[in-house]
Order: structure tokens, then C-alpha cells, then sequence
């Protein structure tokens, strides 16, 4: 087959500095600019790294499904390495395929399913503190809320119990490791200096004061033998390849790790951009409040409840389309590859913005709208699968997603059955696309 010889579009804004201020300083801006001055494909010039943008559905299925042995997690997860090891989202080929067959049946419905009312139980406890905050003269900030709250959760469900003071180390920990890697991630070239002042070893700090909680769970648990506590660890633990063999401790370890980070992060922050929506939006608010009433009727909530409240969950999928938690993916090519006729070199590093694909206005009618009506079943229907992508596709897609959305379905209808919310409007809402997408500070919220 002959190679193409059209060249990708490149962005460079400055003679010296490319375009790397521009992207550091507002990349989801930014990624939207490329998209209207570049079209599909564009070459962003970082200096010190070349990086192909694209938020072209046709390129995300070539990636990541057509062609997804060719496309490896790129640098930026290698990075993510430092805290997660070499999880699922961080393990490639043959490594990568064994744990994914070891780690698949524990979110299988029916395991979720038993891990269901330890959801509700959680978020019921947590609905009786929120109590408190009741009528109060001072809002709260509805992140930090959520995250402590899918901390509890992904911890019990993950781990079973768990002290409070164990609690406040490891969201700590995770929390200043990602700040950490971001940097890491966005400024290359400072990368010497994080060592030279510190960063580096506070970092470490953290993943070891993280990793000491985790292996004395571990520990605990081998002691005890075949004791199953009816959580994830244990499905985990019991999970044996064709070979009969277990997971070992590190791998314990690292799959652990990257569900707990995975796992409360990006349901805090959907969460928290769905009730932003909501406050916004009283004709919608009420329909979600309507549907609770009528579904559970002054009770809590059962397995069976989150099929029937279509309605929020639409509410939930358009706010993961205006505010994606998992904003962009990016990949490398093993061998070199064509995309849209352009010809692409191995070791090519492909940046896929989900935060542009949900916003293209030639994908989306009056795409900053928010409007739930979108994800009506015949309209999900005719939309083209690769126009919505909150856990990405393919065989890479995220294995966590239906625990995700039954969580945090769960977690706005038993708020919303008990709670009013009004938005401090005063408060800014600045977006911070980290690991994950969130107000980079907070989101104020009073409880009525």
C-alpha cells in the first residue's frame, strides 16, 4: 500500500515555545481551538514533545478498537505509573490480557449486585451527617463532600472496613500524588527540579504511607485464609488464571490501587459537575425529584429501583458529555499507521480529547446545552456509538463502568430524595482537567 504523503496540520505558536503555554495554561480551551483552527487532525508542537490531537470519533474507533493492538498507553499513563504500578490501566499485551481475565468477573452484574447494599447502607450514613449541614448559613463544598463520600464507598466495597484516620491518610496520599504526576505530565522539562527540590521525595512519601495501608490489609487477609468478606479485594484474591495461579501481592497491590483511584475520583467528580448542572437548571431538577418520589416512594433504594430511574440516569449521561471526568486518552503507536490518509510514524504520541469530541457542534445540537433529552434510548440509538465516550471503547474500555454508574445513580437519588441543593453562584467554578475533570475549587452548595 503506498504511504500517504499529505502532512498532519501543526500548531506552533511561538517560534521557541510552540504551543506549550497555551496547552499548559488552558488545555481544554485550547483543545477546542485546535479542533476549529485544524479540523480532525492536528501536530502540536511541545517542544520537547510532538503530540497528535485529534477529536475525531473515526480516529477514537481506529484507535481504540479497530486497531487497538497497535496503540499502546502513552507516556503520560507511564507517568501515572509511579503511583498506580502496573494496574490495568497502566499493563499492556499479553500481562495486560491475563488481568483483565482475573479481574473481569469481580464487576460482573451479579457481583455487583451483592455489593449493592453496602452502597446504600454507606450513603444512607452519609445522608444523616449531611443532615447537619441542613439550613446552614455556610454552603458546603460539594467535591470534597463527594470524594470523601465515593472514598467510603470504593474503601468498604473494596476493602471492608477501614479506620478514619486510615481514611484521611490514603485520600491524602492519592490526592497529592496526582497533583504531583499532573506536573510531572505537563512540564517535562521541570522534572529535574522536582527532584532537586523536594516534590519527588514528598511524593514518594505518599505512595509509601498509601502502600502501607494497603499490604497491611493484604497481610491481614492471608493470615485469616479463606475468608470471604464478600468485598472486591476478596474476588480479587480468589481469581485464578487456566494455570490455577493468583495474583501476588504487587499485583494486589497495584490492581487495588488503581480501583481505589480510579474508582472514587472520577464518580466524585461526575457527581459534583451533575448537581452544578442540576442547581442551574430547576425545570430538569424538579423532573429528577419527581422521579425519585415515584420510584421510591419514600424508601431506600433496591437493586432493582436504578433500572427504573431512566430519567436521571439521562441526567447523568449528558453531564458525563458536558463534563467528561475522564477528559482525554492518550495513546501510542507500536508501527507506524494511516489516519484520515495522513501517514503516522511509530512511536507517534495520539491525544484523543473526549472534552472536544462531546462538544463538537457537527456531532451535538447546541452542544453546551444541557439537555438529558439526548440520551432518550431511540436517540442513543441513531447517535453513532463513537460520538460518546465517558469510559473511552474497545477492549480497553473502562472495566469499572457499570459500578460507576450504579453508583453514583444511587448516590443522587437518595440525595435528591432527602436534600434540596442551591448553587453559590458567587463561588468560582474554574475548570481543573488533572487525571480527572474538576472545579479546581470546589463547588459551594447549600443543603435545604
Amino acid at each position: 500500500m503506498a504511504r500517504s504523503t499529505s502532512k498532519i496540520p501543526v500548531d506552533k505558536r511561538h517560534w521557541l515555545f510552540g504551543s506549550i503555554r497555551e496547552f499548559a495554561a488552558s488545555p481544554l480551551e485550547f483543545m477546542e481551538d485546535l479542533h476549529v483552527k485544524h479540523g480532525e487532525l492536528c501536530l502540536l508542537d511541545l517542544v520537547i514533545n510532538k503530540l497528535i490531537v485529534t477529536s475525531s470519533p473515526e480516529v477514537m474507533r481506529h484507535i481504540f478498537q479497530t486497531n487497538h493492538k497497535n496503540y499502546i498507553k502513552d507516556k503520560a499513563y507511564q507517568q501515572l505509573k509511579l503511583a498506580l504500578g502496573n494496574g490495568l490501566l497502566i499493563n499492556e499485551g499479553e500481562s495486560w490480557k491475563k488481568q483483565r481475565r482475573l479481574a473481569q468477573p469481580a464487576f460482573y452484574k451479579k457481583r455487583l449486585e451483592g455489593l449493592f447494599q453496602d452502597m446504600v447502607g454507606i450513603s444512607e450514613k452519609y445522608c444523616n451527617r449531611l443532615e447537619k449541614q441542613r439550613g446552614a448559613e455556610e454552603p458546603v463544598n460539594m467535591l470534597s463532600e463527594m470524594m470523601h463520600l465515593t472514598s467510603d464507598i470504593v474503601m468498604s466495597t473494596l476493602l471492608g472496613s477501614v479506620m478514619e484516620s486510615d481514611k484521611e491518610e490514603i485520600e491524602h496520599a492519592i490526592s497529592e500524588a496526582q497533583k504531583y504526576i499532573m506536573t510531572r505530565v505537563r512540564h517535562p522539562y521541570a522534572i529535574p527540579f522536582l527532584h532537586l527540590f523536594g516534590s519527588h521525595y514528598r511524593f514518594r512519601k505518599n505512595i509509601k504511607n498509601f502502600d502501607r495501608h494497603i499490604l497491611a490489609v493484604l497481610a491481614q487477609r492471608r493470615q485469616e485464609g479463606n475468608v470471604d468478606h464478600k468485598d472486591l479485594l476478596s474476588m480479587l484474591m480468589d481469581a485464578k488464571d487456566e494455570e490455577g495461579s493468583s495474583m501476588s501481592d504487587q499485583q494486589l497491590r497495584d490492581e487495588v490501587t488503581t480501583i481505589f483511584v480510579a474508582g472514587h475520583e472520577t464518580s466524585a467528580n461526575a457527581l459534583t459537575w451533575t448537581f452544578y448542572l442540576l442547581c442551574q437548571h430547576p425545570d430538569i431538577y424538579q423532573k429528577v425529584k419527581k422521579e425519585v418520589r415515584e420510584v421510591l416512594d419514600n424508601r431506600l433504594p433496591n437493586f432493582e429501583d436504578i433500572r427504573e430511574l431512566t430519567y436521571l440516569r439521562m441526567v447523568v449521561d449528558e453531564s458525563m458529555r458536558l463534563y467528561p471526568p475522564a477528559h482525554a486518552v492518550g495513546r501510542e503507536n507500536l508501527e507506524e499507521d494511516e489516519l484520515l490518509g495522513y501517514h503516522i510514524p511509530k512511536n507517534s504520541m495520539i491525544f484523543s480529547s473526549i472534552w472536544t469530541l462531546h462538544r463538537r457542534a457537527d456531532l451535538w445540537e447546541n452542544p453546551t446545552q444541557f439537555d438529558p433529552e439526548r440520551f432518550r434510548p431511540e436517540r442513543v440509538k441513531e447517535r453513532p456509538k463513537f460520538h460518546y465516550l465517558p469510559f473511552a471503547a474497545g477492549p480497553r474500555m473502562c472495566i469499572g463502568n457499570n459500578f460507576a454508574l450504579m453508583e453514583i445513580t444511587l448516590i443522587l437519588a437518595m440525595m435528591m430524595q432527602r436534600f434540596d441543593f442551591v448553587l453559590d453562584k458567587e463561588h468560582p467554578v474554574v475548570l481543573e482537567p488533572l487525571v480527572t475533570l474538576r472545579p479546581k475549587y470546589g463547588m459551594k452548595i447549600w443543603i435545604r
